[in-house]
């Protein structure tokens, strides 16, 4: 009988192992999975955040336009109170 159970153990030792080095391919396939996911993850924060910022830049521009704008209307009603004194 020892004989025997010698001889199943190193079977059972082979299936065991050959199981263990599926499971451990498996598990870096999920590793590697989880890991895109978390990259997916980080680039569409990352993405998220530059376009806030530039719609913020955006944002910030238009209101620059709009003054500009007012500032060349200011200063050519100025031009046209000034004209008429030099004429006179």
């Amino acid at each position: 009988m020892a004989s025997q159970k010698s001889n199943n153990s190193p079977a059972e030792s082979k299936t065991s192992s050959i199981e263990l080095k599926k499971k451990k391919s498996d598990g870096t396939k999920l590793d590697t999975q989880s890991h895109e996911n978390m990259k997916h993850r980080i680039t569409f924060k990352k993405a998220k955040k530059i376009s806030r910022s530039v719609k913020r830049m955006e944002s910030e521009i238009s209101k620059i336009q709009i003054q500009m704008a007012r500032i060349g209307k200011d200063l050519t009603t100025v031009l046209e109170m000034i004209q008429p004194k030099k004429k006179s």
